[in-house]
């Protein structure tokens, strides 16, 4: 009876499931989509009444999710980067405290008229990426 061993190194194991195609990447790039889709599912709209100083424009910070595939240099780790591009996410994301700038913005207490003040309260973040995560965490076994 003859005798045959294989020997595969774990490196060669390593690079076939986290490779572009192979398992470990596949369900990394699930979960990366699904936590984009949850976060855009959990992210506030702004009230236009809120952003008339500066057109009326909103939803800017929904739309501004994306992510990225990352690797560390010798390919055991996979990862999917969430970023979201928006010049206002770090403030939706961890709040801000008060100011006592003038700034000048329109609200809906106001109508949505524009006016200058001299003082802010500040507000709590709402962790949308942090829950988005979380969301997905739990089902992404």
């Amino acid at each position: 009876m003859a005798k045959v061993e294989v020997s595969i190194p774990d490196a060669n194991i390593i690079r076939v499931l986290n490779s572009p195609g192979g398992p470990v990447s596949n369900w990394r790039d699930q979960v990366g989509q699904r936590v984009v889709n949850t976060a855009r599912t959990l992210a506030p709209v702004n009230s236009v009444l809120n952003a008339q100083h500066r057109g009326g424009g909103v939803g800017e910070y929904k739309a501004s999710f994306d992510w990225e595939r990352g690797h560390s240099g010798n390919q055991h780790l996979v990862r999917a980067v969430i970023t979201n591009f928006s010049d206002h996410a770090i403030y939706v994301e961890l709040g801000r405290g008060p100011s006592y700038s003038r700034q000048v913005f329109s609200w809906t207490g106001w109508g949505g008229q524009t006016r200058a003040v001299h003082a802010t309260r500040g507000w709590a973040g709402q962790h949308v990426m942090q829950r988005a995560l979380d969301q997905v965490a739990l089902t992404a076994v």
